[in-house]
């Protein structure tokens, strides 16, 4: 049961709400098109050499700083095997004479122990998720973890265990990767919180006499505790992402996340690492924002046209569903201009963003290419060739 609980009653409502809502664009009502390119100085083109290639990233061993590692669980077995004899007889009552049986004999309880050593492989779950999701965002390339042991192995390091940052910055240049991302499971705690009981003791103080408001509003107040009671089990999680160039770490992600994983006062060895995998998992969906500004995926404007008032622009981008680009998904434009240093002359490239934003439609995305809609003040400047950089991406109201 994850911490975050929605009322089915609402999530019905919410997917019937937003089903019908969503950016279109009809190419018909868009005849004009905008036929001038942008022009790049000489200077800029360096901008547009960055695009041919996407980062490549690899995801390395986590450390585990929890007391949830490999551990030895026992289970126990009990079989009874009952033994005795029956005599039948004159049993005398309080209501006079009848047969009856009377019984003697004994029960053997055995115990049987079974001890066996569980690994949770929390390393593994936290890179596989993580993994995962850099894929499914794009704006990077998710370099094999076949590949990266192949040269880790070539380097003698498959067995060392945790590596330095010094260590994985070295492991990353002989891999080729530009990124590599690592981290810890910090901790993870477990509570037991019985909030119904506080809630019976605080609805129990009332009159017979009860308006149907008072009675929904303790009925709202006991399912609300009772949804809320149980073992809670939490997990702080860090991400890092070093640089492999400059062997610096560029980002630092601290997450902490709780799973109630049911009213389990003593919850089983194997209950608990359920909850902390839900807990991994959550950490990492609620990082894929912060993980898509630090791997933007780019392109550019394949072409641009406008409605036959000329107010109204869509443009079409050279990225597509191949790229992970997905409706809604907002994407930033960029000019540029050639400037010169008073002072040193040093001819240099100015880059700035444009005030529009464009919106991808849910209706015109293909493999290589999709359309998207026009919004800001600067609309009208857009032009085919301009630079353009996807916007955070942003969690789904809808997400559970």
């Amino acid at each position: 049961m994850k911490k975050k609980l929605l009322m089915l009653g609402s999530a019905v409502l919410a997917a019937g709400v937003f089903s019908g809502c969503g950016t279109t664009v009809n190419l018909s009502d868009y005849q004009n098109s905008v036929k001038q390119p942008i022009v790049v100085p000489d200077v800029c083109q360096a901008e547009y050499n960055k695009l041919a290639s996407i980062p490549k990233v690899a995801v390395v061993k986590f450390t585990n700083n929890s007391s949830f590692g490999k551990a030895n669980t026992t289970t126990s077995n009990r079989s009874n095997n009952y033994q005795g004899n029956a005599v039948a007889g004159v049993v005398t009552g309080e209501n006079g004479a009848a047969m009856g049986v009377a019984s003697k004999g004994h029960l053997d309880v055995n115990t049987h122990k079974t001890t066996r050593i569980v690994d949770p492989k929390l390393d593994k779950a936290i890179r596989s998720a993580l993994e995962g999701k850099l894929t499914e965002m794009g704006g990077a390339d998710i370099y094999s973890r076949d590949d990266l042991n192949k040269v880790m192995k070539e380097q003698k390091l498959q067995q060392s265990g945790l590596m330095d940052e010094n260590t994985l910055v070295k492991v990353g240049k002989l891999a080729g990767v530009r990124y590599i991302v690592t981290g810890s499971i910090d901790s993870v705690t477990q509570e037991y919180k019985d909030y119904e009981k506080a809630a019976n003791v605080a609805t129990q103080n009332s009159n017979q006499n009860q308006s149907l408001v008072s009675i929904l509003t303790k009925a709202a107040i006991n399912a609300g505790a009772s949804a809320a009671s149980g073992m809670k089990i939490t997990t702080k999680v860090t991400f890092k992402v070093i640089d492999v160039e400059t062997g610096k770490i560029i980002a630092s992600i601290q997450k902490t996340e709780t799973t109630n994983i049911g009213k389990i006062p003593n919850p089983t060895y194997t209950q608990i690492i359920g909850g902390i995998k839900d807990d991994i998992m959550q950490a990492v969906d609620d990082s894929q924002s912060t993980f898509s500004k630090i791997f933007p995926l780019k392109g550019y404007i394949l072409q641009v046209n406008t409605n036959k008032d000329n107010k109204d622009f869509i443009a079409e981008i050279n990225l597509g569903s191949k790229d992970k680009v997905k409706p809604e998904q907002t994407f930033k434009v960029y000019n540029f201009a050639e400037t010169t240093d008073p002072v040193t002359h040093k001819v240099s490239c100015d880059k700035y963003a444009l005030n529009v934003e464009l919106v991808v439609s849910k209706n015109q995305i293909e493999s290589h290419r999709s359309w998207t809609k026009a919004d800001g003040d600067d609309a009208n400047k857009l032009r085919p060739g301009m630079i353009i950089k996807r916007d955070a991406i942003k969690k789904s109201l809808l997400s559970f």
